[in-house]
């Protein structure tokens, strides 16, 4: 695991663009009112449709959004890097997205990362110290978004623990709400 994020890494959807102004409203508009929405059972949205449809485009408009005035961090999975088309860097990724927002988050995973042993750790461990820790430790609403999560490998069964991960987490993590996009595999 990297011990920083690569600014060139697309896996804050640099190379995707927001929706044009009076496009996507339905879309745009359901996903607002989830994320308001009190009802904690609803904590998961996924956004699936077929490729090309702007899920990604949808998403990069609610990121810019979010990162603005809510506890929030991102990955955008993608085929054309292998840093974005593994959890490889992930977990990082989406610690420093939280901690670039709160102070208190941060000094959370400096802790963590001081390990030395954090590069050996499994992707479950690293996920537990680095987002799932930190995120009970606060327990401030929060808001991850996972986009093109069928973009991440899983000849290496990668999304599937990533996917197993977050089912076992969600109970013990009632403030956090995960936005997923991808294809309906």
């Amino acid at each position: 695991m990297p011990k920083s994020v690569d600014p060139e890494s697309n896996a804050y959807g640099k190379q995707h663009k927001q929706c044009f102004k009076g496009t996507r409203l339905k879309t745009l508009s359901a996903i607002r009112q989830w994320v308001d929405d009190k009802d904690t059972s609803k904590r998961i949205f996924c956004l699936l449709d077929f490729a090309g449809s702007g899920k990604s485009t949808v998403a990069k408009t609610i990121a810019e959004e979010w990162g603005k005035r809510r506890l929030f961090a991102r990955f955008f999975f993608s085929r054309d890097t292998a840093k974005t088309s593994s959890t490889n860097s992930f977990c990082l990724t989406v610690a420093n997205g939280f901690a670039g927002l709160n102070p208190e988050f941060k000094k959370h995973i400096k802790r963590f990362r001081k390990r030395p042993d954090l590069d050996l750790l499994s992707f479950e461990e690293q996920f537990e110290g680095l987002i799932a820790a930190p995120l009970r430790a606060l327990s401030q609403d929060s808001i991850l978004m996972i986009d093109a999560l069928d973009e991440c490998d899983n000849e290496h069964k990668r999304r599937e623990e990533l996917l197993e991960i977050l089912s076992r987490q969600q109970s013990s993590l009632p403030h956090l709400r995960i936005l997923v996009t991808g294809r309906p595999e």
